[in-house]
């Protein structure tokens, strides 16, 4: 439908989940606002979260919006939410605890970022089957646009299954799968350092994880890339040794 002027009045908690497909939306924030084009979604936060809008939303010109439902949507809604997160990490925190966060691998807080995605998204998988060859299969069955939900899947398994080395390889592929396709440096690295912390007795897969943050850290033009590489030589001699 086509609109101009108040999409949702202040005050109001949003029950429609609407994206634009042409024209100009303005959200008003902590008296901070921002304009909202083709692609976006209005009023996502308060949206999924039922929370009531601060203050009017307008289209301020002749705008259309469609009504979307967060099923058909989810990946997208998912990269709009990690570049919102990605916006707030960024500009709250300087360089200096970056790279003092990148090294202190029992501080990574993936998990509860992850389960508060999947809630609001209400797209959980449900819970791991208890046999092993069977929760390997519901793992693997998922597409890619149910990269979170695979995220938490392999979660479970490396806490239901500790003993098996399929978490280490899972950990891999997913870590992989959410930088490719989702473009997350952060959850992919936080992945691939809990493999480090679960899986430091496998250098073949330590040496894997390792080699993949080396590529991450030096594709962002950080200068960490270096001590990983360094890492990567030494288990590299280790990993030739046990030929």
């Amino acid at each position: 439908m086509k609109i101009e002027g108040v999409v949702f009045k202040a005050g109001e908690v949003p029950k429609t989940l609407f994206k634009i497909v042409s024209g100009t939306v303005r959200e008003t924030r902590n008296k901070t606002y921002h304009d909202l084009g083709h692609g976006d979604y209005v009023a996502l936060l308060e949206y999924l979260l039922e929370e009531p809008i601060q203050e009017n939303i307008v289209a301020t010109e002749e705008t259309e919006i469609i009504e979307v439902s967060l099923e058909d949507e989810y990946l997208n809604i998912i990269k709009r939410i990690i570049e919102l997160r990605k916006v707030i990490f960024e500009s709250s925190i300087d360089l200096e605890d970056i790279v003092l966060d990148d090294f202190n691998f029992e501080k990574v807080d993936i998990d509860k970022y992850l389960e508060q995605v999947e809630s609001l998204l209400t797209l959980s998988a449900g819970d791991l089957p208890d046999d092993r060859d069977e929760a390997l299969r519901v793992i693997e069955s998922l597409d890619d646009d149910k990269i979170i939900t695979k995220v938490n899947l392999v979660r479970s398994f490396i806490e239901k299954f500790p003993e098996e080395e399929e978490g280490a390889r899972l950990l891999i592929e997913t870590a992989a799968k959410v930088y490719i396709v989702l473009n997350d440096r952060y959850v992919a690295k936080s992945l691939l350092k809990k493999l480090l912390l679960h899986y430091s007795d496998i250098p073949k897969f330590c040496y894997e994880a390792i080699k993949t943050l080396e590529g991450i850290y030096r594709d962002e033009g950080n200068i960490i890339w270096r001590r990983y590489n360094k890492i990567a030589k030494i288990l590299e001699v280790k990993l030739r040794g046990n030929d």
